[in-house]
């Protein structure tokens, strides 16, 4: 499939007006095609974003109201479910990082609001999230990446174990994480820490852990755990059983949820 990236030059101007909260000016001069076969319909992205825009909207009035991070939540399907399947252009950090300028620099801008710093009342724009920094940072990759671990063909919701767990679970625990790509390490990790009888609730400790600041072994302990076997066993021949017991194994005497009793 043939598809749309910007030039290193239309980077750098997208660059400076987004550092500046500014408009991102056309760029069409600063793009070119690459790949091979049919050319990409951007009216796909087109209708994903607007889609998304009206998810985001409905999450600051009515009902609906919501936390701008729940975002992530009501949309990553979308953004996974719309995309072909071509190895190509996914895998091209570049497709994701003009997909994020062009058509979704508004969205990242309410979504990630960022944080004042230094004495001032200005809020630092993360680059990051457009794909300028850290480049699997960008904001739509990231949510193709939760679809694509969370999906399940056979499944009756087939994105049901994307639909649970906080920011910082899919952010510092399955995107950061390389073992996590292994798809039956990241389904067993999620169900036990959301099982089904808690309906999407923490089963171990999510918070700070530094017992200097009162903290107390959860799941960042149980994610290391997992990191650390990682260097001398292959997850990715374990089957789904054996998935299980490794977590289980490892979340043995980690903090529960309420902060208080521990995992047996």
């Amino acid at each position: 499939m043939r598809y749309r990236i910007l030039t290193p030059q239309g980077i750098e101007i997208a660059r400076t007006a987004l550092a500046l909260r500014k408009t991102v000016p056309d760029l069409a001069a600063h793009e070119f095609v690459v790949g091979a076969g049919d050319m990409f319909d951007e009216t796909v992205l087109m209708t994903v974003v607007k889609r998304i825009a009206q998810m985001q909207g409905s999450l600051s009035k009515g009902k609906g109201k919501g936390p701008v991070e729940e975002l992530d939540r009501l949309c990553f399907d979308l953004v996974h479910s719309s995309l072909p399947r071509d190895e190509l252009m996914l895998g091209d950090m570049g497709f994701w990082t003009r997909f994020a300028i062009r058509y979704l620099s508004s969205v990242i801008l309410s979504r990630f609001p960022g944080k004042a710093s230094g004495g001032s009342s200005e809020k630092k724009v993360n680059l990051d999230n457009f794909g300028l920094g850290s480049r699997k940072e960008c904001w739509p990759y990231k949510l193709w990446v939760r679809g694509e671990l969370s999906y399940n063909p056979d499944g009756k919701d087939k994105y049901e174990l994307g639909r649970v767990g906080s920011v910082d679970m899919w952010t510092s625990h399955a995107h950061r994480q390389n073992f996590m790509s292994i798809k039956q390490i990241c389904d067993e990790l999620l169900r036990f820490q959301y099982p089904g009888v808690t309906k999407g609730k923490a089963f171990l400790f999510e918070g700070e852990e530094n017992p200097k600041k009162g903290g107390v072994p959860g799941l960042r302990t149980l994610v290391k755990r997992l990191r650390e076997n990682w260097a001398s066993v292959e997850f990715a021949l374990l089957g789904s059983n054996e998935a299980e017991k490794l977590v289980r194994h490892h979340a043995k005497g980690l903090t529960r949820a309420d902060g208080k009793t521990v995992f047996a």
